[in-house]
């Protein structure tokens, strides 16, 4: 993945790779994951935090709702994400999420 996003200072420009490993898959309500910096290879990288993520899909007033939990083992290797601009990057794949949404709905 290439950081395309000008607006992530030093990151900008710069390849990295990561790894998702699902470790389950209840249709239609959870997914869990453990998520990984990773080289090309797919190789876990030593020393970065390794994220164990649920989503978790809800009705919601008609609409579904997503819970997005993040879970590290331990409060450096959040703070270490922290400082490497994960909340940003998380929020900018919402935001293209959001843009792909709108227009498949222009396409129904």
């Amino acid at each position: 993945m290439w950081c395309t996003d000008e607006n992530q200072g030093e990151f900008f420009g710069q390849e990295s790779w990561g790894k998702a490993v699902y470790q389950e898959i209840t249709v239609p309500g959870k997914i869990v994951l453990t998520d990984m910096f990773a080289d090309e290879e797919g190789n876990a990288a030593e020393g970065m935090p390794v994220t164990l993520v649920t989503l978790t899909f809800v009705e919601h007033e008609g609409k579904t709702k997503l819970i997005m939990r993040s879970r590290f083992a331990s409060v450096e290797g959040l703070q270490q994400v922290m400082g490497m601009g994960i909340f940003q990057g998380c929020a900018s794949q919402f935001y293209r999420l959001d843009d792909l949404l709108d227009k498949l709905q222009e396409l129904w």
